[in-house]
This record gives C-alpha cells, sequence and structure tokens, in this order.
C-alpha cells in the first residue's frame, strides 16, 4: 500500500526542513563564531603577554650579553613569566587611584599556560619551556641593537581556554541548545498554520472543480484575496459563468432543432395522413406543399451538417485567386426573379475593374446566396434591396442593405448566434431557422475577414463584409 502524502503534508514538511536547516546552520555559525571571538580574544592577550616578557629577556640579554643565565637557573625562566599582570600593576601605580592597601597579585602568564611558552636562541635551539610547535603559533623576535638574538614562541591557543573559560562556553552552548530547540518548535507551528493557509484556496479550488465538473455551474469561490489565489479564484468564476451560459446554449440549441425538425415533419406528416385518408387528393398544389416542406427540412440539416464541419475544422476550403466582381455578378443573377416574386426590388452596384481576393469560390457563393436569402425572407413587400461592392486600399467591401423591417439595437450583436432569430417583424413566419448568418460568419473567420450588422439607412438591415485582397502575382 503506497502512502499518499498530500499538498499540504509536503508543503509542511518543505517549510519545515528549512527552517530547520536554518536553525541549524544559525547555531553552528553562533557556535563558531563564539569559539573563533575567544581564540581571537586569547591571541590577542598572549600577544600582551609576549610583548611584555620579550621586554623582560630584551634586557636580561642587555645586562647578561647571552642566555647563559636562563640556561644554568630554570628558576628565571619561571619568575620572569610569573611577573605580576603589567595591567594590573599600572591600574595599581595610577595616581587618580586610592590606596587601598596592597592589590592582588596576578602572574603575567597563568600557570596553566606555561607549557606553551618556550624561548630559543638565534638559531633555533631550545633554551628554555617545552614547545608544542603548532600552526598558529605566535613567534615574537627578540633583538638587541638591531640584532636578532632569539624568539619567543606561544603554541596551541586553542587548547588554552581556563576554567572559568570553558564554562561560560559550556553554558552559551546550551543557551544556544535551547535557543535552537524552542526555535524549532516555534519552526514547527509556523510550518504547520502557513501550510494550513497556504493550501486551503486550493482545497476550495478543487471543491469547486469537483463541482463543476458535477455540473453545478453556479459555483463560487470567494474572490477577497489579491494575490495569485484570487486572481485563479476570479478565473475560476469566469469559466463557471461561461460554462454556464454555453450549457444553457446547448439547452436553447437542442430545443429549438427539435422544434425546427418538428414543425416541417409534423406538416409532412399531416399531408401525407390527408392524402392516405383520402381527405386531401394529391393534386399538384398538395405534392407541391410537401416539397416545400421537404427543402425545409434539407436546408436547414444542411446548415446543421455545414456548422458542425466548421466547428470540427472540417470545412474544407479551397483558396484560389479570384475576380470578387464577377462572383457577386453571378451569385446576384437569381435572385432578381425571385426577388420580383415577393415583390421586392434588387439593386446591384458594382465596379467595372475586377477586385481580386483570395478565397473559396465556392464558399464566397454560399456566403452572398445566403446574404440575399436573408433580405429575401426577411424584408416587407414592396421593398428594396441594394447590394454594392467597393475597393480600399487594403480590402474588398460588400455591402447588403435591405428595407423595413428594422432591427433594434440589442439584437444587433446576436444575429450572429445559432438559431437566434428577432422577435417581431423578422420572425419564423418566414421560414429560416437562424443558421444562414452564424454560417456566413464561420466562412469569414475562414478567409480572414469580418462581418458586421448595423442600422441600414433603407429603414432594415444592413450587413457589411471585408476581405482582404490578393497580394500581387510576382513577375
Amino acid at each position: 500500500m503506497r502512502l499518499r502524502f498530500s499538498i499540504t503534508h509536503q508543503l509542511f514538511a518543505v517549510m519545515l526542513g528549512l527552517c530547520l536547516l536554518m536553525i541549524l546552520a544559525m547555531g553552528a555559525a553562533t557556535t563558531w563564531s563564539m569559539r573563533q571571538g575567544f581564540n581571537d580574544y586569547t591571541r590577542q592577550q598572549d600577544r600582551l603577554r609576549a610583548e611584555a616578557v620579550a621586554a623582560t629577556l630584551a634586557e636580561l640579554y642587555r645586562q647578561q650579553g647571552s642566555w647563559e643565565m636562563i640556561k644554568t637557573e630554570p628558576r628565571l625562566w619561571r619568575d620572569i613569566l610569573s611577573m605580576d599582570n603589567p595591567e594590573r600593576s599600572q591600574l595599581s601605580n595610577s595616581n587618580n587611584r586610592p590606596d587601598l592597601g596592597e592589590p592582588e597579585r596576578r602572574p603575567l602568564v597563568p600557570h596553566r599556560m606555561r607549557e606553551h611558552w618556550s624561548l630559543m636562541d638565534q638559531g633555533g635551539h631550545i633554551i628554555a619551556g617545552k614547545p608544542k610547535p603548532t600552526l598558529d603559533a605566535l613567534r615574537f623576535g627578540i633583538q638587541i641593537g638591531g640584532v636578532y638574538v632569539g624568539e619567543l614562541m606561544v603554541s596551541n591557543v586553542e587548547r588554552r581556554f581556563g576554567r572559568t573559560e570553558q564554562l561560560f562556553l559550556e553554558q552559551q552552548r546550551h543557551s544556544a541548545l535551547l535557543i535552537m530547540l524552542l526555535s524549532a518548535v516555534m519552526a514547527l507551528l509556523a510550518a504547520l498554520l502557513l501550510a494550513r493557509r497556504f493550501v486551503a484556496p486550493i482545497h476550495q479550488l478543487a471543491d469547486a472543480t469537483h463541482r463543476l465538473g458535477a455540473g453545478q455551474y453556479t459555483v463560487k469561490i470567494p474572490e477577497n484575496r489579491q494575490d495569485e489565489f484570487g486572481q485563479l479564484a476570479r478565473d475560476f468564476n469566469g469559466l463557471a459563468v461561461i460554462l454556464a451560459q454555453n450549457e444553457k446554449l446547448r439547452r436553447d440549441f437542442v430545443a429549438d432543432i427539435s422544434h425546427e425538425l418538428r414543425t416541417p415533419l409534423a406538416i409532412l406528416a399531416g399531408e401525407i395522413e390527408a392524402i392516405q385518408d383520402g381527405i386531401r387528393p394529391a393534386t399538384p398544389a398538395a405534392l407541391a406543399s410537401l416539397q416545400h416542406e421537404t427543402q425545409s427540412l434539407t436546408r436547414l440539416v444542411d446548415d446543421l451538417y455545414q456548422l458542425a464541419l466548421s466547428d470540427i475544422g472540417g470545412l474544407r476550403y479551397s483558396m484560389q485567386r479570384l475576380d470578387l466582381v464577377e462572383l457577386v455578378q453571378r451569385a446576384a443573377q437569381p435572385f432578381f426573379e425571385r426577388m420580383a416574386e415577393h415583390d421586392l426590388s434588387l439593386t446591384v452596384n458594382l465596379p467595372k475593374q475586377p477586385i481580386w481576393v483570395d478565397a473559396d469560390r465556392a464558399r464566397l457563393h454560399q456566403l452572398i446566396t445566403n446574404l440575399l436569402e436573408n433580405s429575401t425572407r426577411y424584408t416587407n413587400a414592396g421593398g428594396v434591396v441594394q447590394l454594392s461592392l467597393q475597393q480600399t486600399a487594403t480590402c474588398a467591401i460588400l455591402d447588403c442593405q435591405d428595407s423595413a423591417p428594422s432591427v433594434t439595437v440589442q439584437d444587433l450583436p446576436r444575429l450572429f448566434e445559432r438559431l437566434y432569430r428577432v422577435e417581431g417583424s423578422r420572425n419564423r413566419a418566414t421560414g429560416g431557422a437562424g443558421l444562414g448568418l452564424p454560417l456566413c460568419q464561420s466562412i469569414i473567420d475562414a478567409h480572414h475577414g469580418t462581418i458586421n450588422a448595423k442600422a441600414s439607412p433603407q429603414g432594415g438591415l444592413w450587413l457589411q463584409v471585408e476581405l482582404p485582397l490578393s497580394l500581387p502575382t510576382p513577375s
């Protein structure tokens, strides 16, 4: 069985480990610094003592002319090291110090340190002391009249702490350990609290994600933070809103499609049953009605298929350089007669010079057909439809304008939504399914163009399409 460590445990372990590592590092650094400080202090004291001893030895050599007296009288070496501390003697002889009687004697070199002191002559031979040379030994040359006559050496500095110094260092180590222990406990509590605080938003997000995956699109995460978690909460809430909207659109889409399919199917079923029962004879008019409903179903299914292909990237485009003027003229030609049947007047204004674009001929033809079909269905009888084409420096502009009825400002941005139709005058009664303009939007997007809807000066709808011009062919 594998143990699972949550992100809380992982974060807690990382934070605690880092804190403990820092505590150990600081404890080690403090101990090293304290001992190094004592070593520096000891060295400084040795220098002061060595200077006093060296001065006494130099004076003795000046009087005797050699080190023979120290060789023959070992006690003299001990007496020199046992001299009074010059700092204390100076203090006792100060004129500003009141007379308190005989001051306490304090040897220059404590007895426990004397074994580390030695005297050598100019040839490096031991005269007095038992030297234990170390790398950090202090050496003081003794000169008489600029002539080197001997050397005073103090060795093994780090091991010469007295009982008082050792006791003090031991107390400091105990205090450091106690402080490290208390710091570790505080680090433990801080790591636990911080880990829970940092992970709490993640737990909220995980819970909200599970609920969102279960279809609860109303779930929200508090946005009261100003850090990355707050931004993540805002993004999550925005995603939940979008998913809720998409779910509503999906349900509405399914309901609308069901309605659109059910209506012509119900008409077909009723007409066929009436003919079968002999209630309605199979006249050309009845067959024409059946044919009309069949064509409506065919157009609806074909538009749905085209949109589905566009969504999955299956709608194929064969781009080529073509004359948009000629394409618009061909696509608009059948609508002169068709609009005349609906008591509409079609006007087409095209430039005399060709306008070259890189496009799929069949898809652009479908685009123009959908625009004119939209105007044919939704324009009141006696109205006008104007189709015009012009060229700018960078693009070709195709305008399709019609007369009343108009479209409200609130409805204009939604004309390219699937199955959306304006309530009122431009409604379902005309037979449209609300898929023509969304399909136009898909075709324009594939051609890297734009399509916009706005109010027409004629009193109806103005659809404007912009397509990028074709680049000149290299000579």
